[in-house]
């Protein structure tokens, strides 16, 4: 089954109550761990490049490697564009085999928002892809967390978290013809300094007039029941970087204390923080229930 649709992946995730897995993918060592990890729990999957990841030729870099590994298993998988901030790189990604991109300008007004949304969704809908769009605004909960509210230009734009209005939703779709949306019910982007309290009654207000379906950001470090309910209640795809980092860069840490000798081949070096990054991706996906799926 390999490279797959991203609207029909999300709407088969809604109509049956599960959430599609997006695991923001560094490099090779992540796409790898991401297909294999989906491939053994029979879960589809979502591989996605965040900009700081893919300048100049890193792009084509980036998606040869994750085409490469989409192809090496039969569960679903689609590449992805997180949170850009320019039509630009939407366009590179429509070039280099993506299947869908983010478009993220929630830091701005709602009429910037749904002006630069409605673009890319002109310039890539006739290439056969499909796009995201944020209403409402997760903030970062950490510098470089992600690239959402930036300009072209690197300016700085995020801002506090701003919930997504239920009375605003159906009128977005509709003027930019956005095939899912990320909203912002309680969720952070980044590390949490305190648990994270999700708006359900919010959400099912949302569900309720939504035409498309629902993203949630920020999904590290929120309670598994928390997103249990958002997931019983609309939420169709989440997004997952910060635990696998921290699962990753933790393991090698104190891997790297135990030894006096820095020369070792990364084969052996990388093997404790790699299983400790699939175990990170495994409990997700058993959360999200999209496991056993195909």
């Amino acid at each position: 089954m390999a490279i797959v649709s991203f609207k029909e992946m999300l709407e088969d995730a809604r109509k049956n109550h599960y959430a599609v897995p997006m695991f923001d993918a560094s490099n090779t060592t992540m796409m790898r761990a991401a297909v294999e990890v989906a491939a053994e729990l029979g879960s589809p999957v979502i591989l996605a490049a965040i900009p700081p990841d893919i300048p100049g030729d890193s792009l084509g870099y980036w998606a040869n490697s994750a085409l490469y590994a989409a192809k090496q298993v039969k569960v679903p998988v689609c590449l992805h564009l997180d949170h850009s901030a320019d039509v630009v790189t939407c366009k590179r990604c429509m070039e280099t085999g993506f299947q869908s991109v983010m478009i993220d300008y929630s830091a701005r007004s709602f009429e910037e928002n749904a002006a630069i949304t409605k673009q890319v969704a002109e310039l890539v809908h006739p290439h056969g892809l499909h796009v995201e769009a944020e209403l409402g605004h997760v903030a970062s909960g950490i510098t470089g967390a992600a690239n959402a509210g930036t300009s072209e230009s690197g300016e700085l734009l995020d801002s506090d978290t701003v919930l997504t209005s239920p009375e605003s939703v159906a009128r977005f779709v509709e003027e930019t013809d956005v095939d899912a949306l990320a909203i912002s019910i309680g969720t952070t982007h980044g590390v949490y300094i305190s648990t994270p309290k999700l708006e359900i009654e919010l959400l099912k207000k949302i569900n309720a007039v939504s035409p498309v379906p629902l993203v949630l950001h920020g999904g590290s470090g929120t309670p598994a029941d928390q997103l249990a309910a958002a997931i019983e209640n609309g939420i169709a795809k989440i997004n997952i970087y910060s635990e696998l980092t921290a699962a990753w860069n933790s393991t090698m840490r104190d891997f790297l204390n135990k030894r006096e000798q820095m020369t070792c081949w990364f084969s052996v070096t990388c093997a404790e923080p790699d299983q400790a990054m699939r175990e990170a991706m495994r409990e997700k996906i058993l959360v999200f229930k999209s496991n056993n799926r195909y």
